[in-house]
Order: C-alpha cells, then structure tokens, then sequence
C-alpha cells in the first residue's frame, strides 16, 4: 500500500503476473512484533507500486530500490496499525466495509458498473478492495481515537480561509464539469493537450471521460459546495472562472475538473462575510486533513519506537 491515507478515494493494489524479483515464500523481508512480512508479499507490492507508476524496473534500478524501501516501510506501518487496532480493540465489520465501498463509489462519480470496470482494468480484486477499505476504517478509528483531539481548526481560520479563497461564492454553489479518465487511456497525455488547446476539455470528456454527463462535457449543472467533497472544494476554491484543474487522483482513477461558473457576489465590502454552515463544515475538513495526516505520521513514528522490527530484506 503506497500511502496509509487516501482524500476522496483509496491508491489501487495493481497486481501484475509477474515480481519483480522472484523470492521463495518461506523467505522473510522484516518482522514486526513477530508478525512476518514475507519477501514474496513485498515484491507484490513493489510491482504494484511500479505499474501503478508506469515505472520499468529494468530501465530504473535505483527507482526499483527506493521504491522497495518505502513499500516494506508502508507495510511495516500498516501491521503496527492493524496490531494497535487489535491491541484497543478496534474492528470493522463486514456491514461497515460494504457502506465504506458504497461511499467511495458515490465520491468517485462513477456508476457501480463503470467503477467495478475501473477495478477489473487495474486487475485490483473485490477482497482487495475490501482489505483496502477495512484498513481505512481502521486507520480513522485509531486516529478518532489517539489523534484527532489534538488537531484544532478555530472559527477564525474557517473565515479567514472563506475570505482569501472562497469568498466570491456566497451562495454556496458552483458550475463545473468532471472528467473521469477510465483506467486503461493515459490521462497524462489527454491534460498536456488540454492544457496546450489542442483539444478542449469539453471535447475530452465527451470521447473518453466514464464520469457523469459526458455528452455535455461532463457539465454537472451548479452543485452546492455543501455537497461536494473537500478535496473537490479545495481545488474549486483556487481556480476561476474558465479553468481547468491539473490531474486529480480519486483512488482508482485520474480526472479533471472545469469550473464553468460561480455566483458572485452582490456585496463588495467582503471583510465581514462567513461561510454558510455548509461550506464551514467544508473548509474544516480541508484544513484538518493535512494536519491529520502530519499527526498520525508522528503517532505511526512512535508505534515504531516502541515496536521490535527486524527487517531482512
């Protein structure tokens, strides 16, 4: 797994056919706590993180080798959560991992059909997918738990951030248009020409996007930013009028947004404007997710002090 936290949506375990070094099952690449991680399940991993980054093994060795080190590292940090979780008794239930999958479904503006084919094209399985968002569940409670006390986000920060970024939509609502890369077309490719006019993005979501409305050019109508998600708020909120975002990742796929319009404002003196309940909630979450994130690296950092790892490999 390369990272223990996704924004709107989970990285995708690409297992390929073939490791990326051949290793007999029974040898071991670390032990935490004795629990073992085998050279076999390491290699699996680094081939995913290769494909997932369409890196050649064969042309970038020394890339094969960092990236081997901080998968092993991503895997040791991922027993030591699944071993604090059992230590607190934490769980998630098979209920719960089927209403997690149902939301990363609807966040990823994918149909169930469209998203179960991005998952089939990136060969990721169902009891991965499961394993993935039960190990999310898990993460969140033992942040809830350990971490998220002590990350504050004040009224006057929400407002502050309302004014610089977000100001100029008072009623909360947005125009734009989503273009949802499937899996198996090179969205690198489709926003360089995006982005040098050779084609428009309108005309790019009608040929490739599997995302929503792609007759229209992936034109969603206005949407409350209430409703939105905060990473798609966050981006929102640093564009204008007319542009097109850069490559977002949403987990098991790539896509793009344009902001076709916004409802300004009818009052020029904005010092004294708040966010609605909404848009506060919004603004929250995006200015508590990296502080999350900063936090619960220092909490994965002390499980490791206190953890005997012996790694091998």
């Amino acid at each position: 797994m390369r990272i223990l936290f996704i924004s709107l949506a989970c990285a995708a375990l690409l297992i390929g056919s073939q490791p990326v070094i051949a290793a007999p099952i029974s040898r071991i690449a670390a032990v935490v706590n004795g629990d073992m991680i085998t050279a076999r399940e390491l290699d699996l991993q680094v081939q995913a993180e290769l494909k997932a980054k369409k890196i050649d093994p064969k042309k970038n060795a020394s890339q094969v080798s960092d990236i081997r080190r901080a998968v092993l590292n991503s895997m040791i940090d991922e027993k030591l959560v699944y071993q604090q979780a059992a230590k607190e008794k934490l769980s998630a239930s098979e209920e719960e991992i089927d209403k997690f999958i149902e939301q990363m479904v609807k966040e990823s503006n994918l149909t169930p059909e469209v998203f179960r084919q991005q998952l089939a094209k990136e060969g990721l399985t169902q009891k991965e997918l499961r394993e993935q968002a039960k190990f999310r569940i898990i993460s969140q409670r033992l942040m809830a738990r350990n971490v998220a006390g002590k990350v504050v986000v004040t009224e006057e920060e929400i407002n502050d951030y309302y004014r610089r970024n977000m100001s100029g939509m008072t009623s909360g609502r947005a125009r734009v248009a989503l273009l949802v890369y499937p899996a198996d077309v090179n969205a690198e490719k489709w926003a360089a020409d995006i982005a040098s006019g050779r084609v428009s993005f309108a005309e790019a979501a009608r040929r490739v996007s599997v995302g929503p409305n792609p007759r229209d050019g992936g034109d969603m109508g206005f949407v409350d930013i209430a409703d939105m998600a905060p990473a798609l708020v966050q981006q929102i909120a640093g564009m204008k009028k007319g542009q097109v975002s850069p490559l977002l990742d949403m987990g098991h796929t790539k896509a793009q947004i344009s902001l076709l319009d916004v409802e300004q404002s009818e009052n020029a003196d904005m010092k004294d404007i708040k966010p609605d309940p909404g848009t506060a909630r919004q603004i929250e979450q995006i200015l508590r997710q990296p502080r999350l994130r900063e936090r619960f690296e220092q909490y994965t950092a002390e499980l490791r002090n206190k953890a005997l790892i012996d790694i091998r490999n």
